[in-house]
């Protein structure tokens, strides 16, 4: 696999999107917090805020997921050097599903 593939990891743009999410929506909770004609509905309830909490911790946990396998790039091996990985290239050499290598 190339380098280039290699270093793309979806988390961390996944995770500046929830981060980004969470503070606009914890941030119009706050903002609104003493209006208790706004939370009728949801009995009282501040979702805003919550849910902006919820959304900016699930937001900051995969931006530190995705800076912490770059820092260690040993986590992610080739497919060969891994048990699951040799019985994947030994079943698609029997089933003749392998791309030939240019």
């Amino acid at each position: 696999m190339s380098d280039a593939a290699m270093s793309i990891d979806v988390r961390l743009p996944i995770g500046g999107l929830f981060t980004a999410l969470g503070v606009i929506v914890g941030g119009y909770g706050i903002a609104t917090n003493g209006d208790a004609a706004h939370y009728e509905r949801s009995l009282g309830t501040n979702v805003n805020l919550w849910w902006g909490i919820v959304m900016l911790v699930f937001g900051l946990v995969m931006v530190a997921l995705a800076r912490s396998a770059r820092r260690h790039p040993s986590a992610m091996r080739e497919a060969m050097e891994t048990p699951e990985g040799r019985d994947t290239e030994r079943r698609e050499h029997v089933l003749g599903l392998e791309k030939e290598k240019k």
